[in-house]
């Protein structure tokens, strides 16, 4: 059996995607469902289901930001399932397995779910893996530093100095609060997880700012963030409502 959960907060949704694996993916154990994503995020803790059907669009928490709150490495498959196509290329990004449109069409449904079933023995070997790291974890960096990978080496640079991140490509560029900027060699996805949690916010697919450095928030139908350089950064929409809430906006 497939042990899965849903996360969705549209009960109707849920009702539709249950009856959808009951029907057509009988090999799936639907586990438990939740309209909110932070309690999926506590049962998480305790539980190890093989794959998690996924929502994007939903307040408080989107699909994204529970994706990066989950245990790292990720041991279940995660499968998001939307009403939106403009979000499949980032669901990618973050290493999900399937991105379902709704109303989920069956036979793509069988195939993702095939995908999670050719990848069972990939599973148990990361089961293994996330217990060696557990068992011996990586030592700690040197306090207050980040070494940011240039074409000739590496910037030992404070987190803190940095204003924000912005997506070139394969490649970001980092704009310093001493007027500097340089590119490094990895895309925003990954230096987003070189920087400390809770400095820095994804508030675009472009750009990853410092909350520290934002001067100014207009949250109106195309919302910015206005940087201590006076820089304006967009920010999405769906993401606008977080963000808010970060720098303590009602």
């Amino acid at each position: 059996m497939i042990d899965a959960i849903i996360v969705d907060d549209e009960k109707k949704a849920i009702t539709a995607l249950k009856n959808d694996l009951e029907t057509w993916c009988p090999d799936v154990r639907v586990l438990a469902v939740f309209t909110k994503a932070s309690d999926a995020l506590v049962f998480m803790q305790s539980h190890a289901p093989h794959v998690i059907f996924l929502d994007i669009d939903m307040p408080v928490m989107n699909g994204f930001d529970f994706v990066k709150e989950l245990q790292q490495p990720v041991s279940a498959h995660i499968i998001f399932v939307s009403a939106y196509s403009e979000f499949a290329i980032r669901a990618f990004k973050v290493n999900a397995l399937d991105y379902l449109l709704k109303p989920v069409v069956p036979d793509e449904l069988q195939k993702a779910i095939m995908k999670v079933t050719s990848r069972n023995s990939d599973f148990t070997d990361r089961q293994i893996h996330m217990k060696t790291l557990a068992d011996h974890p990586k030592p700690e960096r040197a306090k207050g530093k980040l070494a940011l990978p240039v074409n000739n080496g590496y910037h030992l640079i404070d987190p803190s100095h940095i204003i924000y991140c912005k997506a070139a490509g394969a490649y970001t560029q980092i704009v310093m609060d001493n007027e500097k900027t340089f590119l490094i060699s990895r895309n925003l996805g990954r230096t987003q997880e070189l920087m400390p949690p809770g400095l820095f916010e994804r508030v675009h697919q472009s750009y990853l700012v410092n909350l520290n450095h934002i001067k100014k928030f207009r949250k109106g139908e195309s919302p910015e963030a206005i940087m201590v350089n006076n820089d304006v950064i967009k920010v999405s929409r769906l993401n606008k409502d977080k963000l808010a809430q970060l720098l303590g906006i009602q």
